[in-house]
């Protein structure tokens, strides 16, 4: 029984190191893609409107948790406001990236760490993200 058991955490680990192997291999197109997304969610953190601005394309558009769907407009006017001082953290990873000529679309899972009034809000969520060239590069949500 032992051995059993010793057999199926061998296959458990060797399914996860493979698992991981398959994420790392990114085309240059997919890891540039990858790499703009990565750019826009730390404008967004750090509330830099001018880059969060050039990654979206202005017909670019976004639903929130609750399914409310809002425009670049809308977003832009969100992080212009004054904002509670708290500490967030986000870990966008896993990466797949889909390309369709000059088109991609990129989904990936990321974690929320946020220390708000005392207390530690920790989220986990899966996003999608379309990218293209007729934006230049920007990201659409």
């Amino acid at each position: 029984m032992r051995s059993i058991a010793c057999f199926l955490v061998a296959l458990c680990l060797s399914a996860r190191t493979t698992y991981a192997a398959d994420q790392a291999k990114l085309s240059p197109a997919e890891q540039e893609v990858v790499n703009v997304s990565k750019a826009r969610i730390d404008a967004a953190s750090r509330r830099d409107i001018a880059a969060l601005a050039g990654y979206l394309a202005d017909d670019c558009i976004f639903s929130t948790d609750d399914g409310t769907v809002i425009t670049k407009a809308k977003l832009m006017e969100h992080y212009r406001k004054p904002t509670a001082v708290y500490d967030r953290l986000v870990d966008p990873r896993d990466h797949i990236v889909h390309m369709y000529g000059n088109t991609a679309v990129v989904n990936y899972r990321v974690s929320g760490h946020e220390q708000f009034g005392g207390t530690d809000l920790v989220s986990e969520q899966r996003r999608t993200e379309t990218c293209s060239s007729r934006c230049n590069g920007t990201i659409c949500r």
